[in-house]
């Protein structure tokens, strides 16, 4: 009985442990401000200490074509790593494709299409 205990003490810990150590960042938030030309990029990545588990790099890309790639050695805050980016020539239709790395374990993935503003009357 007590090495089954054992066993399921071990599996439970295999099975634990990669989460405790890193998870991919939980959201990307994107805004593109018009008049700016700037994107700015959220990613929402709870962790505990931001110099060792952290987003380690945000890759921008416009219509499919890499455009930035940015690397970090730790993140903004416990929270969340945010950055901003002066874009250029993006217009109307032209569509951002962001991807958020984890410096431990996995990505996160948004994209965001440049529409035009309404303007109010």
């Amino acid at each position: 009985m007590k090495a089954i205990q054992i066993i399921c003490i071990a599996l439970l810990a295999f099975i634990l442990v990669p989460y405790a150590l890193g998870h991919p960042p939980t959201e990307v938030e994107l805004e593109f401000d018009e008049e700016t030309m700037s994107l700015r990029v959220s990613v929402s990545h709870m962790v505990g200490k931001i110099t060792k588990h952290y987003v380690n790099k945000i890759v921008v890309e416009l219509n499919g074509e890499e455009i930035i790639t940015q690397q970090f050695n730790t993140q903004s805050s416990e929270a969340k790593q945010e950055v901003s980016y002066i874009i250029p020539g993006a217009q109307v239709g032209d569509t951002f494709s962001v991807t958020a790395y984890c410096n431990i374990s996995g990505k996160k993935e948004k994209t965001l299409q440049i529409e035009t503003r309404t303007q109010s009357e």
